[in-house]
């Protein structure tokens, strides 16, 4: 059976997510989404090998039925999504992929070209992670899995894994 692979979301980094809300609540037509503040406590975040904690980032999410669309406002400390703000100004930073095997899927993004994640988030129930993927399809790939990581995530605790290890 071949690979369910689907787009889930798109992701908007903007100046203001109060601002960036009611925009697109006005052009969506829909209520202003609720703006919380990310990311909870149970992940595990790695960008460019180190792990890191983001606790200072606010996002609105309007589910449209085939995908998400996040609007992201990223905190003053250094991270993915500030690093973006500052480079390009506010824009589309991801399309998200859902994928069945991280490891097939890593495969295929190699064979085009694509380097490794260069950020990774683990939790009990799967995993995102960011790939550069500018030259080849045009916007950087948020890669999330659903999966059982509670294992592997006890593994990192207890320093018997690295990031990426599932991928080998």
């Amino acid at each position: 059976m071949a690979e369910s692979r689907i787009i889930t979301q798109i992701c908007i980094v903007v100046n203001d997510v109060k601002q960036a809300n009611a925009n697109w609540s006005k052009i969506l037509g829909l209520p202003e989404e609720k703006i919380e503040t990310i990311f909870p406590d149970g992940i595990v975040h790695y960008t460019h090998g180190q792990e890191v904690e983001y606790r200072d980032i606010q996002v609105a999410k309007y589910d449209l039925g085939n995908f998400v669309l996040e609007l992201l406002q990223p905190g003053e400390t250094p991270s993915p999504w500030r690093a973006f703000l500052e480079k390009n100004g506010p824009g589309v930073f991801h399309f998200c992929v859902l994928v069945d095997d991280r490891k097939v899927f890593q495969q295929t993004l190699a064979d085009m070209g694509v380097e490794r994640p260069y950020h990774i988030g683990y939790h009990p129930n799967g995993s995102y992670s960011y790939v550069d993927a500018k030259e080849q399809l045009g916007l950087e790939l948020s890669v999330n899995n659903q999966a059982d990581y509670r294992e592997l995530m006890e593994r990192f605790l207890s320093s018997a894994a690295a990031p990426f290890d599932e991928l080998k």
